[in-house]
């Protein structure tokens, strides 16, 4: 893995990245309910006008291996911006802490000063990665069946 190539998605992207994202339902999604593939297709496309979708691809074998969906949102209190980072999926034969970096590292820059932030939702321990790129531990989410 040595030619990786970030850039942004545009329309013509969707049906990758909806690719992309079942690979995630299938390798974490045990936990998640049903895909409403025309569901799917419409966040992704609000997603796109909204926000941003940045795409990692491995350029050695031409597979997107991962990506991140951001948006610009404010907090339900208070006017002031902040950035929510939706997703953030790197195909788990791909995964490493300098991918992961570039993700994030992407994210600030359409950021800039505004705080992040990021629900982790797959049961993942994931908090020593994230406390490593820099984020505070805010809370945690629950679920009840």
């Amino acid at each position: 893995m040595n030619s990786i190539h970030l850039y942004n998605a545009e329309i013509k992207d969707v049906d990758n990245v909806i690719n992309l994202l079942w690979n995630y339902k299938n390798e974490e999604g045990t936990h998640l309910p049903d895909v409403d593939d025309k569901k799917v297709k419409n966040s992704i496309i609000m997603f796109l006008k909204k926000g941003q979708i940045i795409l990692l691809k491995d350029l050695d074998i031409d597979e997107l291996i991962g990506c991140a969906i951001c948006y610009k949102s404010s907090y339900w209190f208070s006017s002031q911006e902040c950035m929510n980072l939706h997703t953030i999926y790197i195909k788990r034969n791909f995964r490493n802490f300098k991918l992961l970096n570039t993700l994030i590292s992407a994210v600030k820059k359409i950021a800039k000063d505004l705080p992040i932030h990021l629900t982790v939702t797959t049961g993942n321990d994931t908090e020593p990665v994230f406390k490593r790129l820099g984020f505070d531990n805010l809370g945690s989410n629950w679920r009840y069946n």
